[in-house]
């Protein structure tokens, strides 16, 4: 029984460390399109149906094509948009994937904490990262 205990242990340490190494190679393939994902949120923000939808979930399917195509895309499943003079916020929402979970990018004018670049924390399942220039990234590893 000890045994398996210990399995257990290194097997989950092993598996954090992966998805951490994981999520941190997408950061870096998300830095190279950023331009791309900045002019997407530009384009969100001023959209009329989305601003209709504002703190809902929104489905791609819901926006126009254009929109819709480019989040499908880039395999978004799902957006939810605050859009106040104080505080901007897009939040994207990928589908699950094994070894990381889901995998959340949010663009906002309302957490510079957060937002800083290298920024990291364990909220055990939750983990956000720092991307930096207003953009976070936070991965839910329950798959509930």
């Amino acid at each position: 029984m000890k045994n398996i205990i210990y399995f257990l242990i290194i097997l989950s340490l092993v598996s954090c460390s992966s998805r951490k190494e994981i999520v941190l190679q997408k950061i870096e393939n998300f830095r190279s399109e950023k331009k791309d994902w900045n002019n997407l949120t530009k384009r969100i923000l001023n959209d009329k149906t989305v601003n209709s939808k504002l703190g809902l979930l929104i489905e791609p399917e819901e926006l126009d094509d254009s929109l819709a195509n480019e989040l499908l895309k880039k395999e978004i499943v799902s957006i939810t948009v605050g859009n106040n003079k104080d505080c901007q916020r897009v939040e994207y929402q990928k589908g699950w994937e094994n070894f990381i979970g889901t995998q959340y990018l949010i663009w906002t004018t309302c957490d510079s904490l957060k937002t800083k670049k290298g920024y990291y924390e364990d909220l055990s399942p939750i983990e956000v990262f720092g991307i930096g220039e207003k953009w976070l990234t936070w991965i839910d590893t329950d798959p509930i």
